[in-house]
Order: C-alpha cells, then sequence, then structure tokens
C-alpha cells in the first residue's frame, strides 16, 4: 500500500498542527517522528530513544494537548500515541 499524507489540525481551534506521512492502511494511532513531514522543528528527534527527550505535542495556539510521547518498541522509535478527539486529520 502506498503512503498518504496527511495534515492534523486542533480540533477545538484548527490550527495547524504537523502534516505526517503515514504507510499502510488504518487508523491514525501513532504518529512517528520520523515521518513527520512539517514543521522542520521535530526532524531534531528523530533518533531519540527517550520519550523524556521528545517534546509534547500540544496545539501551538491553544495548548491543547494533542499526541502522548511514547518510544514504540520494536525497533525504538520515538512516536506520539494521538489523543482520540483533540485532532482533525486531512489527506492532503
Amino acid at each position: 500500500m502506498p503512503s498518504r499524507t496527511f495534515s492534523i489540525f486542533c480540533n477545538q481551534c484548527t490550527e495547524f498542527i504537523l502534516r505526517y506521512r503515514k504507510e499502510g492502511s488504518g487508523s491514525l494511532i501513532r504518529i512517528y517522528v520520523k515521518q513527520i513531514l512539517e514543521p522542520e522543528y521535530f526532524k531534531q528527534f528523530k533518533n531519540k530513544k527517550l520519550k523524556s527527550e521528545t517534546p509534547r505535542l500540544n496545539c501551538p495556539q491553544c495548548l491543547q494537548r494533542v499526541g502522548i510521547a511514547v518510544i514504540h518498541e520494536p525497533g525504538k522509535r520515538p512516536a506520539y500515541r494521538m489523543i482520540k478527539g483533540t485532532f482533525i486529520k486531512k489527506e492532503s
């Protein structure tokens, strides 16, 4: 299955949060830091091995928490577990 690109917005204030390249099918449950395309700010965290080294995923405008930092065990990849109902995704 080819990859798809999603823009993620805050559900509360509709502010843009990030653009993400999703591979495979299924729901958007987890976002891997390595596959975040925008903003560039996240690229510096793609090789972190501790969740405490990964910043919180909050809306930049209203500061609502959208994701929780995790280290996904197979491969120890930094990721965010998305909080259902806090974001809107639009395929771009």
